[in-house]
C-alpha cells in the first residue's frame, strides 16, 4: 500500500473510531433513559443492568456501523478537499476514484467485520439481553421456546400448548395442540387439537376442534367440532406476541433453517426469507456509504466546513435509511420481491454515488 493510501486510510479510520465510540456512548445511553424506570420499578440489582447494558454493546456497533462510515468518509474527504490535498494528488495524475480507494477499501472492510457480528455476536446478545431483562429483572420467564420445527408455550394456567406456525400480523396459529394436566401435574388430563386457531377480536376459534378427556385409568372420551370458539379469556392474544421466532435473535443460517421448515409444512416463509435477506444487507450499507459520502464530501467543503459535513452525513443517512425501512416494510407485506426490498436502496445510492464519482466535475 502506498504512504497516500496508508495517510487517507488512516484519517479515514480514526474519524470512524471516534464517531464509533461517540455513538455507542449515545446509542447506550438511549436505551439506559429509555428502560431505567423499568430497573427502578423492578428493583433492578446493579450486577443485571451492567449485564443488561454489555449486552447491548455488540446491537449498538451493529445499528450504529453505516452513520460511523457515512460521517468518516464524508468528513476524511471534505478534510482532503478543504486543504487542497485532493488538487495536489490530481495534479498527479490520480483520478477520484482512485483517490476514493482507501475509504471504499475501509468500507468493504467494516461492512465484513459488521457481518460477522451480526453472525456470531449480535444474535446471541439480544438473547441474552432480553434473558436479563425478562427473566432476571422482571422476574417473568419468558413462556415459549422454539424447538426444531414446533414451537412450546406454557399458559398461566399450567396448559402446554404446541403451535407449528404462529402469525400475528393475521392472528393465527396452525397446527395447534394443548396439554392441560391434572391436579398434580403427573398425568395429561385433556388434548385439544387443532388444524387452524384463529383470534375473532374477543377469543380463539379452533378450526378442526378435537378434545380428548383422559380418566385416570388411560380411558378416554372425544369430542369433535368443525369449529369450536373457545370461552372469552381462554387465553389472550397478546400473549402469543413473544411466541413468534425473532429474526434478531438468529443468524442467516438458523433463518435459513427455519425458512425451509415452514415451506416444507406449506406456510408462507415471505416475511423471514426477507429477514434473511437483511441480515446481509445492513452490513452493506457500509459498503454503500462511502460511494454516496465521498464526493458529497468533496463538495460541500465548498461550502462550509465539519459542521456543514455532519448535516449533510444525516440527511444522506436518514434519506437512506427511509428507503431501506420502507423497502423491507413492502418486502414483508409480500409487495415486493425480497431481493428487491432488502437491496433495493442500496442499488440506488451506489449508481448515484458512483455517477457522481466518475463524474468530470469531480
Amino acid at each position: 500500500m502506498k504512504t497516500i493510501d496508508r495517510y487517507i486510510l488512516g484519517e479515514f479510520v480514526k474519524t470512524f473510531l471516534l464517531s464509533l465510540a461517540t455513538l455507542i456512548a449515545f446509542y447506550e445511553m438511549v436505551v439506559f433513559i429509555d428502560y431505567v424506570g423499568y430497573f427502578v420499578k423492578y428493583e433492578a440489582t446493579a450486577d443485571q443492568v451492567a449485564r443488561y447494558m454489555l449486552f447491548k454493546v455488540p446491537m449498538a456497533v451493529f445499528h450504529v456501523t453505516p452513520i460511523c462510515v457515512l460521517l468518516s468518509a464524508l468528513l476524511t474527504t471534505s478534510s482532503l478537499a478543504r486543504f487542497s490535498e485532493i488538487i495536489v494528488m490530481k495534479s498527479v495524475g490520480m483520478s477520484m476514484m482512485r483517490i476514493s480507494a482507501p475509504i471504499i477499501l475501509g468500507g468493504a472492510i467494516i461492512s465484513t467485520l459488521a457481518f460477522l457480528d451480526s453472525e456470531y455476536l449480535f444474535h446471541l446478545a439480544a438473547r441474552e439481553s432480553n434473558r436479563v431483562y425478562y427473566e432476571e429483572i422482571k422476574k417473568k420467564p419468558r413462556k415459549s421456546l422454539y424447538s426444531n420445527d414446533r414451537f412450546w408455550y406454557r399458559a398461566d394456567d399450567g396448559a402446554i400448548w404446541n403451535i407449528g406456525n404462529v402469525d400475528m400480523e393475521n392472528s393465527v396459529l396452525r397446527d395447534v395442540s394443548i396439554f392441560r394436566f391434572d391436579k398434580s401435574r403427573a398425568s395429561i388430563a385433556s388434548r385439544i387439537s387443532s388444524v387452524e386457531g384463529r383470534f375473532d377480536g374477543s377469543s380463539w376459534v379452533f378450526h378442526s376442534f378435537i378434545e380428548r378427556s383422559f380418566d385416570k385409568y388411560g380411558a378416554f372420551t372425544e369430542n369433535r367440532s368443525p369449529l369450536k370458539k373457545m370461552p372469552t379469556g381462554f387465553v389472550e392474544r397478546e400473549d402469543f406476541t413473544k411466541v413468534k421466532l425473532d429474526p434478531e435473535e438468529m443468524n442467516r443460517g438458523q433463518i435459513g433453517e427455519y425458512i425451509a421448515d415452514i415451506r416444507e409444512k406449506g406456510y408462507d416463509a415471505t416475511k423471514y426469507i426477507v429477514e434473511k435477506h437483511a441480515k446481509l444487507a445492513f452490513p452493506l450499507i457500509s459498503l454503500v456509504m462511502p460511494l454516496i459520502a465521498i464526493p458529497m464530501g468533496n463538495r460541500s467543503s465548498r461550502s462550509g466546513g465539519a459542521m456543514v459535513g455532519v448535516a449533510v452525513a444525516l440527511v444522506i443517512g436518514g434519506l437512506f435509511w427511509f428507503m431501506f425501512s420502507m423497502g423491507l416494510a413492502f418486502g414483508r407485506a409480500g409487495r415486493l420481491p425480497p431481493e428487491l426490498a432488502a437491496y433495493g436502496a442500496h442499488a440506488i445510492f451506489a449508481s448515484v454515488g458512483l455517477f457522481m464519482l466518475l463524474s468530470k466535475r469531480q
